[in-house]
């Protein structure tokens, strides 16, 4: 639900100082890594008051450049000077002296610690050399404020969902007090205030004109690039393209320059969706009654049909995500019946569902979603080792058949577009993209029979948002059921045959493909109980 209130815009002075030197200016910058170049000769420049937008496909060099402007690496050849004199940006404490942080898409807080701790890590207050935490709690509750945040900062972050942990990292880079702040995907798990409250964050920090500072922006949301650049440099394949102003460059023209094609961001489902009476000749492989789950979710019912994808729209904490992780036997059902292919289901664990044919895309596939530190094969296969279900068998007598786990690998590979040297590349060191398309590779070799998808395009660029599409698409023709839950309305509109809202673990609507408008169903998802119940949920064996 991320299309941001841009009136918070309009009426503001959105030129850019160009009088003093560039904020940062970067130089013919190379970098490569084991001999395949990421960046080649790439030109970039961050003005005083500009909020900078980079755009260009995963695997571009967006997220590459950005990181050796923020101290994490060392580029190979070209040159960066930071308010007219050259530096060298050896690491990110040598970044962070020269004004310069970055919020990275991949969290990087430690979980186990309190909110406050975060916020100031490796720049503890102290006072006769013990921790101040009267002035940590202090600062701390400042930051939380600035971003609209109302949490405790004595609060442990794992215990905060994805949007809050979103919105600390956002805090934590406040609190360094930055001229140059790097944003990579921020808006990936917020919710629609929170965006327009971010929104208006960065104009204020960009607006201060005692001291002017600049924004670089890394987003693949159309809407939110046109609401928020002053200008738009493109990569493409690790060369740049084009520097120009909104105006300029025109979303069309936009995404031809990221991709080198035309590319219909519209054509998500570009296939006959299922019929009522096709679905109604035989059980649902998932039907819902009454479902409840502690506080997240109360008397939810609901079916899936063979080949049907249906979309979960809500705000955070509608009880979407703990409705897909209770089905994959990671959280406790209090309430209700849960029928798979007709017969009960409650599973026990992951384990269990996997065995039943159900898989979960979770929605941080770098957390939960991929191993990091393991190869493509490694991940591609993990979910296949001890299963029960009939599958490509690869244990025999206890032992690993790895030349079998080495031909699922490189086939998955092959289907599923990832881009990569070989099966033995480490994970992490593919852009995420390709790393959500081994994420989505690791569920699809299994061949499930219901497939949930939690924001199953985030932080994905439009060429691999068209893949992941498609292969979504594949396994419906298969007769897989989804269940798909987006923080991106358009692409859930886009994907799902029906649409079903929560707010706060109450269903209060249900559309059908062509009922669910953005308006409707956002009305619905702040608590606007719909009226009049859908045409589908009166067709009997498809909604209930």
């Amino acid at each position: 639900m991320q299309t941001p209130d841009d009136s918070i815009l309009r009426g503001k002075d959105r030129s850019p100082t160009s009088a003093s030197p560039a904020l940062v200016a970067c130089r013919g910058i190379h970098k490569s890594f084991g001999g395949a170049p990421v960046l080649d000769g790439v030109d970039f420049e961050l003005r005083p008051g500009e909020i900078h937008v980079l755009a260009g496909e995963n695997g571009a060099g967006k997220s590459t450049l950005m990181r050796i402007l923020s101290g994490v690496l060392r580029p190979d050849a070209g040159t960066i000077a930071v308010a007219g004199q050259p530096v060298s940006l050896g690491s990110v404490h040598d970044a962070a002296t020269h004004g310069i942080a970055m919020i990275h898409q991949e969290l990087s807080l430690a979980p186990s610690m309190s909110v406050m701790d975060n916020l100031v890590l490796g720049r503890e207050p102290n006072r006769f050399g013990w921790l101040d935490r009267r002035t940590v709690r202090g600062a701390a509750e400042r930051a939380l404020r600035r971003v609209g945040l109302d949490v405790d900062p004595a609060r442990i972050v794992s215990t905060l969902p994805l949007g809050a942990r979103q919105l600390i990292e956002i805090a934590k880079a406040l609190l360094r007090d930055a001229r140059v702040l790097i944003m990579d995907e921020p808006t990936s798990a917020l919710t629609r205030p929170e965006v327009t409250r971010l929104f208006g964050l960065m104009r204020e920090l960009v607006g201060n004109a005692e001291r002017p500072s600049g924004i670089v922006y890394i987003s693949h949301r159309t809407e939110e690039i046109y609401a928020i650049a002053d200008r738009l440099t493109v990569l493409r394949d690790g060369r740049f393209v084009i520097t120009a102003t909104p105006t300029e460059l025109p979303a069309g023209a936009l995404i031809h320059a990221m991709v080198g094609r035309e590319v219909d961001e519209r054509s998500i489902r570009p296939r006959p969706r299922p019929s009522a009476a096709a679905a109604a000749d035989a059980p649902p492989p998932l039907s819902i009654r009454g479902l409840s789950l502690g506080e997240s979710l109360r008397d939810c019912s609901l079916s899936v049909g063979a080949g049907e994808i249906v979309g979960l729209a809500g705000l955070q904490g509608s009880g979407a995500g703990a409705l897909l992780h209770a089905l994959f036997g990671d959280g406790r059902i209090d309430a209700g019946e849960v029928l798979l292919d007709g017969c009960a289901y409650r599973p026990s664990s992951p384990r269990d569902a996997i065995d039943r044919g159900v898989a979960l895309l979770t929605e941080d596939r770098g957390v939960t979603g991929l191993c990091q530190g393991l190869t493509i094969r490694s991940n591609v296969t993990m979910a296949l080792l001890g299963a029960r279900r009939p599958r490509p068998t690869l244990t025999r007598s206890g032992w690993l058949l790895r030349g079998q786990e080495s031909r699922v690998a490189e086939r998955a590979i092959a289907d599923h577009g990832v881009r990569c040297r070989d099966p033995e590349q480490a994970v992490c060191e593919l852009s995420g993209g390709n790393q959500q398309k081994v994420a989505l590779a690791k569920w699809l070799v299994t061949g499930p029979r219901l497939l949930l998808l939690h924001d199953p395009t985030r932080g994905v660029d439009v060429g691999a948002r068209s893949e992941i599409y498609r292969l979504i698409n594949a396994a419906t023709d298969r007769g897989a059921a989804v269940l798909v839950t987006s923080s991106d309305l358009p692409e859930l509109l886009g994907l799902a045959d029906r649409v079903i809202v929560l707010h706060r673990g109450r269903i209060t609507a249900r559309f059908t493909h062509d009922e669910a408008t953005p308006h409707a169903v956002i009305a619905a998802a702040m608590g606007e109980v719909q009226s009049t119940p859908s045409r589908t949920e009166m067709l009997p064996g498809v909604a209930s």
